[in-house]
């Protein structure tokens, strides 16, 4: 599953030289921005096992790295089982569906 999201004006999460190997053990999920969480869910409810982020798959502060993974950026679209739009959102912040869902509203995982 890939995820297709806008950055705008707030920060993600973002992998870095300095967190990448905290990273490659473990992402809380409670630390990802909404858009990310709601991608995690969708894909836990596929039964698919990998998730496929930009901001957290490819080293941002790395320019060879961030060459790499820029290059692949349309075949990992392509080639994708899914690709989860979040083009409803404005930013990561805002989730990938709108409206929200209400929380007395359940969610099977």
């Amino acid at each position: 599953v890939a995820l297709s999201h806008c950055w705008c004006k707030h920060r993600l999460l973002t992998t870095r030289k300095e967190n990448i190997s905290e990273h490659c053990k473990e992402i809380q999920f409670a630390s990802l921005p909404e858009t990310f969480q709601d991608a995690v869910t969708v894909t836990r409810t596929l039964g698919v096992q990998y998730l496929w982020i930009d901001s957290l798959c490819i080293i941002q502060d790395d320019p060879d790295d961030w060459r790499r993974g820029s290059v692949q950026m349309g075949s990992i679209y392509r080639d994708a089982a899914i690709t989860i739009a979040a083009s409803g959102a404005k930013d990561g912040t805002e989730g990938c569906f709108m409206p929200r869902p209400t929380p007395s509203a359940p969610i099977s995982h």
